[in-house]
């Protein structure tokens, strides 16, 4: 056995050669019966040894083949069709050599043809077949020639004419096995295909090949679980490019994802196989870094890093360059869960990029949004609140097919006494934060539902406001008995409101966020799920969701029709959401070419700076007597 395992090659090699040994094993049986059929008289002593020294040469050939690779010239490198053929020439020979009885040895026939069941092909069982009755056919003339006191030539015919019978249905019965078990290999292969093709589209980023956010945050889980366990250190680097935007506006968004595609190489090729790169989205990545040394060695590798990211690559013929400000964050100095690693190595990312761009910081206590800057955000809201310093703007939501402003999404605006107009990036986190979110949002669903009325006063078309809801609010028992407050003080029509609700969000707590779903459905509101395809994105659970409404987010619909996987993703979206009755609304539509996209494949409406921005209600007003439903697209 160590001879055949030498002329094993990994696994094609392994199959070959338990073909080839069974095959010995049959002939070692064959040699066996061969001595039994001498001491029964069937097969006379230099018959059977004749028989048994063509057996020995048989195998001794084909193990030569093997061992010299010979076989690896043909087609089929196990040598199926050879091995069966030279196997029924044995047989023949032994069927010369008997004496009498030779339907013992024809049987073999049968089990060598078992052999290419699962192998040959239907023209292999065809050749197989006219060999044996060939080679059967020269044996009986052989015996009439040779032996001829040792044959009966009408028993002999006969028993061929059986075979001529037998053989070929169970040659087509075999062909038959043999194409039914290629297609359920060829449709095992697919499915196994699908299913990793899936599996990574689950877990990587389609553009660029790495980690998403969902296999991020589930590796940063076991990480830092494994952390506390061990008494090691981790660390997060949170890396977001300067002048990304400059090469999107300038060179156009193919370039932009060529840059990006060649930063996740340079990234990969960079770390350690023990560690991981993903991207989050945009231009933002991290890289989780397992049994760091001490943070002089972190502050080296960002250097390496930023170096890495600088150097100029070429895009379009012209020499590009970006760098980036990295945010460092370590467990458990920095946080001892994942959301507070990622959220600090943020913040002090956020402090590179003010401090000059292309550089590292390390989280501390004084960076990104410090104490006081907290506070005085916080105590604005508050006196915001108040002094009545929110504005909600609209912006139209349009169906693609008539142009017409078929409702509006409600965004907040901060009127800053001091700093101006904000937008809610700069104050919903901490609103979120601490829970100041609840009267935020409860005073943007009471504007809402009393310019719903006032529009409806003012003889304006019907259509209705879309308010977007925090994961906080969702977790408010009192929200629906609010909403539905709102609705009966102002007086407006439910169908007039619409909530908008992240997957994300809903994932937080299934069951409570759709008990409360079910209640505000109750009161007759619109629901839609909202950046659809950047979180969980189960079917499972959409399915049971009490929505109306799926909202592609902008990150698919921005690179539309250029990139093939977006595409892809848009137009399955899409085709789902029509199978499960809901309406699709596609965000951040900036351009004709994506317009045009999303309008043949059939997508309903939109929403983007290709038609209107969010304007003040006036303005919308305004917009609305001069062209009436039917808004025309920006020039």
């Amino acid at each position: 056995m160590e001879f055949l395992a030498k002329i094993s090659g990994g696994s094609h090699g392994d199959k070959r050669l338990r073909a080839l040994v069974i095959a010995t094993g049959a002939y070692v049986v064959g040699s066996l019966l061969l001595v039994l059929g001498h001491a029964a008289g069937l097969i006379g002593l230099r018959g059977m040894l004749a028989s048994v020294a063509l057996i020995a040469v048989v195998n001794l050939a084909f193990l030569a083949a093997f061992k010299l690779k010979f076989n690896e010239r043909f087609a089929d490198p196990g040598l199926m069709l050879a091995q069966t053929l030279a196997a029924i020439a044995v047989i023949m020979f032994v069927a010369f050599q008997f004496d009498r009885d030779r339907s013992l040895v024809l049987a073999w026939c049968l089990v060598v043809m078992l052999f290419g069941v699962f192998r040959f092909k239907p023209r292999d069982f065809g050749t197989t077949t006219l060999f044996m009755l060939a080679g059967y056919a020269l044996v009986i003339n052989l015996l009439m020639t040779l032996k001829p006191d040792k044959v009966d030539v009408f028993i002999e015919w006969y028993q061929w004419a059986w075979l001529a019978l037998l053989l070929p249905p169970f040659a087509w019965i075999g062909a038959r096995i043999g194409v039914m078990r290629a297609r359920v290999m060829r449709a095992n292969a697919e499915l196994v295909n699908a299913l990793s093709t899936i599996q990574d589209m689950a877990t990587h980023d389609s553009l660029t090949g790495l980690h998403n956010r969902a296999s991020m945050t589930d590796a940063l889980q076991h990480a830092v679980s494994k952390a506390r366990r061990t008494g090691e250190s981790l660390a997060i680097f949170f890396i977001d490019l300067d002048g990304f935007k400059a090469v999107n506006d300038t060179l156009g968004h193919a370039a932009g994802d060529h840059l990006l595609r060649e930063i996740a190489r340079r990234l990969r090729a960079k770390i350690r196989e023990s560690d991981l790169v993903a991207r989050l989205g945009g231009d933002e990545f991290v890289i989780m870094v397992e049994t760091i040394g001490d943070r002089p060695g972190l502050q080296l590798l960002a250097s390496k890093i930023l170096a890495l990211i600088g150097e100029p690559m070429l895009i379009q013929d012209q020499e590009v360059g970006v760098t980036a400000s990295i945010g460092i964050a370590v467990f458990p100095d920095d946080g001892d869960d994942v959301s507070t690693l990622l959220a600090n190595a943020d913040m002090a990312m956020y402090r590179a990029k003010a401090l000059g761009h292309n550089r590292a910081d390390e989280y501390s206590a004084d960076l990104g949004e410090s104490v006081v800057e907290r506070y005085e955000i916080e105590r604005g809201l508050r006196e915001g609140l108040r002094n009545d310093e929110f504005r909600l703007y609209y912006q139209p939501k349009i169906e693609f097919r008539s142009g017409k402003l078929l409702g509006v999404e409600a965004l907040i605006r901060w009127h800053h006494p001091m700093q101006g107009v904000l937008g809610p990036d700069r104050f919903i986190h901490v609103a979120e934060s601490t829970n100041l979110i609840i009267p935020l949002g409860k005073w943007v669903i009471e504007q809402a539902c009393r310019q719903a009325s006032a529009w409806h006063d003012a003889n304006l078309p019907r259509f209705p406001i879309a308010v977007n809801l925090s994961a906080v609010q969702l977790t408010d028992p009192s929200l629906a008995e609010h909403v539905a407050e709102a609705l009966r003080v102002s007086g407006a029509d439910p169908a007039m409101l619409e909530f908008e609700i992240t997957e994300t969000a809903v994932m937080k707590n299934m069951a409570e966020a759709t008990a409360l779903l079910e209640s505000l459905r109750a009161l007759g509101v619109r629901l839609a799920i909202d950046d659809f395809g950047t979180g969980y994105s189960s079917l499972a659970y959409l399915k049971e969701l009490p929505v109306d409404i799926l909202k592609v987010d902008r990150a698919f619909v921005k690179h539309l029709p250029y990139n093939r996987d977006d595409l892809a993703i848009t137009r399955a979206v899409i085709a789902m959401a029509h199978g499960l009755s809901l309406t699709v609304v596609a965000e951040g539509v900036e351009a004709q070419c994506q317009f045009d996209s999303l309008r043949d494949e059939g997508c309903d409406e939109f929403q983007g700076f290709y038609c209107r921005g969010a304007m003040e209600s006036d303005d919308l007003e305004a917009l609305l007597r001069r062209h009436g439903l039917v808004i025309p697209a920006q020039t």
